[in-house]
């Protein structure tokens, strides 16, 4: 779809651009922020619209006049945030750049476009015969009972027979497509907002949108969620079709309280505005539960923001359709580390992930079933769909059939009953944080006795880059009924305690088949120049969310062996210097180069290393400390060559503006090599105070 079309579409009622020249917009300083940023804008967008967060109310009327635009609508998240309308035309790539180097801004990014992403099948007739308890358990819906392949699914039959959901039980806000709210399967389980009158054009219930019965068109800004896309219906359908009510299909939950937000036009296109209108709509109705089968490559910190700002509430997400490792190639907002976000990769009938599916040790939390799903489509019919789409409403039903059971359950003990019920399966390892496919039946379990804590958590190994803490595994109750379900480890520079545990970093654990099986967890850092401490801190945890009391331990990595170290301090050592850099004294550090303003007629000011003998190293590594001292940031190229200075590799551009900041790089690639560092500084007529600043030079080897 072109842009054109999109603006066709997107007629949204903010009002009109605003027409102007922007009055105020500075020149770009830097040439490679500027790139950066219109490498961001390679990516869809909506023309002449940035989101900025702001630090106060003031600054964003502010800001927003000296750029010649206007503020359309602003939201409450942790900053100030804003979606403003520039005038057409308007080089967004130098407004977002000004915008971020301005001392009142947190943060500017464009107003992104993604689009829908799943696999469709088409339709297809229901075909259960009613003999069975629902009377709607088509056999093609695998997920909640396999009959081909039996275990492999969600455990759905003995889940129900703990609870089939309720209509009073909590709100589940689907922020998709919208639902069709009229579907036979779906319209006795849509949450139905009886304070406001229908079709009187008025908001009865003071909430914003008039005519929110059925839920809320973000996109469209108003109160009729009707779904013509179809992904959003056939979400709903997973999480809450109406069950044993002899037609179509059943959903995880029999009934329910399903809320559709609408943030997808009809085309398979959304924004980040509409995203946060969705988000804040569903807070405002009291969601506990919402669903996100959408995502994308690019980050949002507006988006962060909201779900962070909406911590009341268990926010499902998918994990994404490209078949990567989101730990290292990251989807958002599955990839956003919060407490209160969930995400889910998608498994086949045969209990394997699926070929489409994104994975990740760190950044997915658990699969569901996501291949050849039937559900809901809108006009009353029902279709096959697959995609981590499909495996993220299983879990959102899941989730609200355990907020059911317990209501009084928050969004993080949810989230323990849904991640460390799961079932352990070997072709999910390395693949998920719990490395486990939805047990919906173990997720409702009561418990209450904690696992015990084991006896000999220690370091049993450790090196300049790494250390391993071991232990073994002790039982789901005390020392009984089987290994518990999950074992956490975190580490941290400093002692931990239970009041500092969520502080500490968490490490990739495994989860234990037995009760005695010896288990390890391994921490990796860059290497240090002296010894250093990481302390480690473990628990077990049950399958509802029970923890064993917390045990410690120490561990000290060595040094790693130092090829090459300069503090600057003494006798001037064999460094190269021209134009501006020169050793200077700054208190509380003592002697650093400093390419610091005065004359030079080179574009470049260049301070390079001596010679580094890397022949007889492995894994040789790089260390030192800089700040950028400048009234505007300039480019300060970090640059390595390994033929005596023929070619020079860049390494990096430095941007530690205004701040002391440590900088590390592995120079493994040039192990058996010959070195020599260099740092070039821009030369610029506008430059201030001490320019680039250069401490503590390291150069370790393992």
């Amino acid at each position: 779809m072109d842009i054109s079309t999109f603006r066709a579409l997107a007629s949204r009622p903010h009002g009109q651009p605003f027409e102007g020249p922007v009055s105020a917009l500075p020149n770009a300083q830097n040439l490679e922020n500027l790139a950066r940023v219109r490498e961001e804008l390679r990516a869809e967008h909506v023309p002449d619209e940035v989101i900025v967060g702001f630090t106060s109310l003031e600054s964003e009327n502010r800001t927003a006049s000296s750029l010649g635009g206007r503020v359309v609508e602003s939201y409450a998240l942790h900053d100030q945030v804003a979606r403003l309308k520039l005038p057409a035309g308007t080089d967004l790539s130098k407004a977002i750049l000004a915008l971020r180097e301005s001392p009142e801004v947190s943060f500017a990014e464009p107003n992104q476009i993604i689009r829908m992403s799943d696999l469709d099948s088409g339709d297809v007739q229901p075909e259960a015969d009613g003999s069975e308890k629902p009377n709607d358990l088509d056999e093609r819906l695998w997920g909640l009972h396999n009959s081909k392949n039996p275990g492999a699914d969600i455990s759905a039959l003995e889940a129900w027979k703990v609870t089939t959901g309720s209509n009073k039980g909590p709100l589940i806000a689907v922020i998709d497509s919208g639902a069709d709210y009229r579907h036979p399967d779906l319209a006795a389980n849509i949450a139905v907002n009886s304070a406001e009158i229908p079709g009187d054009g008025l908001d009865n219930d003071g909430n914003g949108v008039a005519d929110d019965v059925y839920g809320y068109n973000a996109f469209e800004g108003h109160g009729d969620p009707m779904d013509g896309l179809g992904h959003g219906t056939h979400c709903t359908g997973t999480i809450a079709a109406e069950g044993d009510n002899g037609q179509g299909v059943v959903g995880v939950q029999w009934q329910a309280q399903v809320l559709p937000v609408k943030i997808f036009h009809d085309r398979g296109l959304t924004t980040t505005d509409s995203i946060l209108r969705g988000l804040e709509y569903a807070k405002k109705r009291g969601a506990v539960i919402t669903s996100n089968s959408w995502g994308g490559p690019q980050p949002s910190e507006a988006i962060r923001q909201a779900f962070a700002s909406f911590p009341s509430a268990l926010h499902v997400v998918a994990a994404g359709n490209d078949g990567r490792n989101n730990d290292t190639k990251p989807t958002y907002p599955a990839d956003y580390d919060l407490p209160n976000i969930l995400t889910v990769g998608a498994g086949n009938s045969a209990d394997s992930p699926s070929w489409f599916s994104n994975f990740g040790r760190q950044s997915v939390d658990v699969f569901a079933p996501g291949e050849d799903i039937l559900s809901t489509v809108p006009g009353g019919g029902y279709g096959l769909k697959s995609g981590t789409s499909m495996a993220t409403p299983h879990v959102t039903g899941a989730a609200g059939l355990v907020a059911t059971v317990y209501p009084e359950a928050g969004p993080a003990e949810i989230k323990d009953r849904l991640l460390y019920s799961s079932d352990r399966l070997d072709s999910l390892q390395g693949m998920a944080v719990v490395e486990g496919r939805l047990n919906a039946h173990r997720a409702l379990s009561e418990d209450g006795v904690a696992p015990a804590a084991p006896n000999d958590f220690w370091m049993t190994q450790a090196s300049p880059r790494s250390a391993r803490f071991s232990w073994t595994a002790t039982g789901d109750d005390g020392w009984k009924n089987g290994a518990a379900s999950g074992f956490e480890v975190r580490v941290s520079r400093q002692p931990i305690s239970e009041q500092s545990w969520n502080e500490a970093t968490p490490l990739p654990t495994p989860r234990g088949k037995e009760i005695g099986d010896h288990l390890h967890a391994t921490y990796e850092q860059n290497p240090e120049s002296k010894p250093n401490l990481i302390y480690a801190a473990f628990k077990a945890v049950d399958e509802v969310g029970n923890r064993s009391p917390l045990v410690e331990a120490v561990a000290e990595l060595p040094a790693a062996p130092i090829v090459f170290q300069d503090s600057f301090e003494g006798e001037q050592t064999n460094w190269g210097a021209d134009g501006r850099w020169q050793r200077i004294q700054i208190e509380g550090r003592g002697s650093v180069w400093s390419s610091q303003s005065g004359s030079s007629k080179e574009t470049f000011s260049t301070l390079r290393s001596p010679e580094i003998d890397l022949s007889e190293r492995k894994e040789s590594f790089l260390r030192f400390e800089s700040r950028q001292d400048f009234a505007w940031s300039n480019n300060v190229f970090l640059e390595v060559t390994s033929d005596g200075g023929e070619n020079w590799n860049r390494l990096d551009t430095l941007k530690d503006r205004g701040q002391w900041a440590r900088h590390e790089y592995d120079l493994s690639a040039y192990d058996g090599a010959k070195v020599q560092i260099r740092i070039r500084s821009e030369n610029l007529g506008a430059k201030e105070g001490d320019g680039t600043m250069v401490d503590a030079f390291e150069v370790l080897s393992a």
